[in-house]
């Protein structure tokens, strides 16, 4: 019987060609026998295409087809992983060169948790800040995203990616398993490089009310208070 991968490593993307190749050459500095490459591309109209056919040697399972948005694409590429871990990457972001370094014992002690480490923003092209939170601290805010990898088995149990929220889901999601009592690991490591021009960085009204919407599902909202709203209007106007 052939031995299911270990990890699966999952890249959506839609016209970002560059962006998507930096990430591919992250990847091939890292990929091993035991890791399944996917990538989600929601039929893109530059030369994303090119850049799939230049690296199908470490592709996997190449997707190129139309999506409903980028929680679709990412739980297509779910559906389709075989590792029993499964990290997200999108195309603009990378991987470090040690970012699996201590993923393989932690989650041979810790099969059903997830696992999280820290990760490096980029703001337009350099270095900007190291990022990394606590899991406990889920009910009020979310841990990096990019950073974290959850067992396959974890979203079968527990469900994917609310497609119904645009830019919020990964909160959604995640504050749902913690609700649901599933462990979260924490790994001493820089995972990945973030691009901070992402969709989910842009703290746009659309945001606010789908992480408000998310924390009255679960339990979590407070009514904002007068220094809160003061803080987040700097954060968003003066980072």
């Amino acid at each position: 019987m052939e031995q299911k991968p270990f990890i699966s490593i999952i890249t959506i993307c839609f016209n970002n060609a560059s962006g998507l190749a930096e990430t591919i050459d992250s990847i091939r500095k890292i990929k091993t026998s035991d890791i399944e490459y996917i990538v989600i591309d929601g039929a893109s109209t530059d030369n994303t295409h090119e850049i799939l056919e230049r690296n199908s040697d470490i592709i996997d399972i190449p997707v190129s087809e139309k999506d409903s948005g980028i929680y679709n694409a990412i739980n297509k590429g779910i559906n389709l992983a075989n590792g029993t871990l499964i990290g997200l990457i999108h195309s603009g972001d990378f991987y470090l060169e040690n970012a699996f370094s201590s993923l393989r014992e932690l989650h041979k002690a810790h099969p059903e948790a997830v696992l999280y480490g820290a990760l490096k923003a980029i703001k337009n092209g350099i270095f900007d800040s190291i990022w990394g939170i606590n899991a406990c601290y889920l009910p009020e805010k979310m841990i990096p995203h990019p950073a974290c990898f959850v067992p396959k088995l974890i979203y079968e149990k527990f469900g994917t990616y609310d497609e119904s929220f645009k830019i919020a889901a990964d909160y959604e999601c995640f504050l749902r398993f913690y609700k649901a009592g599933v462990q979260f690991i924490f790994t001493d490591t820089i995972i990945c490089g973030f691009n901070l021009e992402g969709i989910s960085q842009k703290r746009t009204e659309q945001t606010e009310k789908e992480v408000e919407s998310i924390k009255k599902r679960y339990g979590t909202y407070k009514v904002p208070t007068l220094k809160s709203k003061i803080k987040a209007f700097l954060k968003i106007f003066f980072r």
